[in-house]
């Protein structure tokens, strides 16, 4: 049972136990190296202790004699060193073993070896505990029978077929990355897993040869964690919209009065308008975010939408004109307003970082069966190291520079949100001092397809 995980978990070359494996190489022989140890030996012997024999014994009576001593000797020298190496080669493994236990057993995560035919050949202290078993033979099964008692599902509820399982795709020589399911526990508790599986060991690929690992990672706390969090940015969100209210029409009481320095009102209005976007920004991706905001779906033409977006931002872009190409209708099914929004957070971003005067190109086309909408600009760009977080929530990339413009870094983290529960994706390409095009491609309506 142990020797599976052993030989599955070091083959990965993962740091401890790689280097668990370079020690315990350190101190063994292959069995390469045995057998010409031995051959060595063997014709070393036959090639001097005849010759020796012949030399120093005359007569032929009492040479056989010695002969068969000699055989004997060879016999039992020949054992004794075979003894020594397997019992060296045996000390090695044993400590080598000991070494990849102690990792896997002191790993947080849970993890799963199986072999070719399906069967769980061991399993690690961690997984014990997540599955709530008695002891690791309770998990010891052919897997897909403990995935069934399991009850391993999707995150919408729905079973997983073994056959689409990280455990089967691993052991046909996919590297699996990590997904989110959900399992019921030995003991009846709900826990919300993520999954990974990868192939391991370069050897035989049969049906007992093959070996995968699966790692089972409890999820559930930091799930809800994130929820706390959301609820909190949505009722910090909420209540900060009543006292910024009251503050603006006080402002506008007082300068419909004709009380205070006029442009001094008039920039603390424009302030608290400020304000209430941010807060409606922290409220409207909270509210998302724990799912409190359903979408409406109706059908539209995205080419009418994102030239009806355009012409309202340009109105608001001091010296920069927003250019929009539309090469055919291109109707889809989802929330035009949300859908909107992240049509007008793109072109909000490429007008705060384009050059005054510089242009921001729009362009719907369809490609295949989706919409793409694209809007480029010829502005600072994003540097390369920057670029692999920019969709990440509350993450500017021009924070701390000179062209560090303010904002929470909410919009592109939303628009990625909004365009995934539309089945869609989204997309970047950037170079520095040379501008940046952001898009992002939503199914067409069904009756609209190519």
């Amino acid at each position: 049972m142990y020797n599976g995980l052993v030989s599955g978990s070091v083959e990965r070359g993962d740091a401890p136990a790689g280097e668990a494996r370079r020690s315990g190489r350190r101190g063994r022989l292959s069995p390469l190296a045995i057998v010409l140890l031995y051959a060595a030996f063997g014709v070393a012997w036959i090639l001097t202790s005849d010759k020796a024999l012949a030399l120093v014994v005359r007569d032929e009576a009492r040479r056989e004699a010695l002969a068969t001593a000699k055989g004997t000797c060879y016999v039992v020298v020949t054992a004794t060193l075979l003894f020594v190496l397997i019992r060296r080669n045996e000390r090695a493994r044993r400590t080598r073993d000991e070494e990849v236990r102690t990792v896997l057993d002191g790993m947080a995560d849970a993890v799963l070896v199986v072999r070719g035919d399906g069967v769980v050949l061991d399993v690690n202290a961690a997984a014990v505990e997540l599955f709530a078993a008695n002891e690791a033979a309770d998990l010891l099964l052919p897997a897909a029978e403990l995935w069934d008692r399991l009850h391993l599902r999707r995150t919408d509820g729905s079973k997983v077929p073994y056959g689409a399982t990280a455990t089967r795709r691993a052991l046909d020589g996919e590297v699996v990355p990590s997904y989110d399911a959900r399992v019921r526990t030995l003991d009846g508790r709900e826990a919300l897993v993520s999954v990974s599986a990868a192939p391991v060991g370069s050897g035989a690929r049969d049906a007992r040869g093959a070996r995968a690992v699966v790692v089972v990672r409890d999820v559930g706390e930091v799930q809800q964690f994130e929820e706390m969090r959301e609820e909190f940015l949505a009722t910090a969100a909420h209540e900060l919209r009543t006292p910024l209210a009251v503050v603006k029409a006080y402002a506008q009481l007082m300068h419909k009065r004709g009380d205070g320095d006029p442009a001094a009102l008039e920039v603390i209005a424009r302030q608290i308008d400020r304000l209430t976007r941010i807060v409606q920004q922290l409220l409207d991706v909270s509210r998302f975010r724990v799912g409190g905001a359903e979408l409406r779906r109706e059908r539209f033409d995205i080419s009418a939408l994102v030239a009806e977006i355009a012409q309202a931002a340009e109105a608001g872009a001091e010296g920069c004109r927003i250019l929009v190409v539309t090469r055919a209708p291109a109707e889809v099914v989802g929330d035009r307003e949300r859908i909107g929004q992240v049509v007008a957070s793109l072109l909000d971003n490429a007008v705060r970082f384009s050059p005054t005067g510089g242009d921001v190109e729009t362009a719907v086309e369809r490609r295949g069966q989706e919409a793409v909408v694209s809007v480029r600009d010829h502005g600072l760009g994003i540097a390369p190291e920057r670029q692999g977080r920019i969709f990440e929530r509350f993450y500017r990339a021009h924070a701390g520079t000179a062209h560090d413009y303010g904002g929470l870094g909410l919009g592109l983290d939303m628009s990625k949100e909004i365009v995934s529960r539309h089945g869609g994706r989204i997309g970047f390409r950037s170079e520095p001092g040379q501008g940046s095009t952001f898009w992002f491609a939503l199914p067409l309506a069904p009756e609209h397809r190519a």
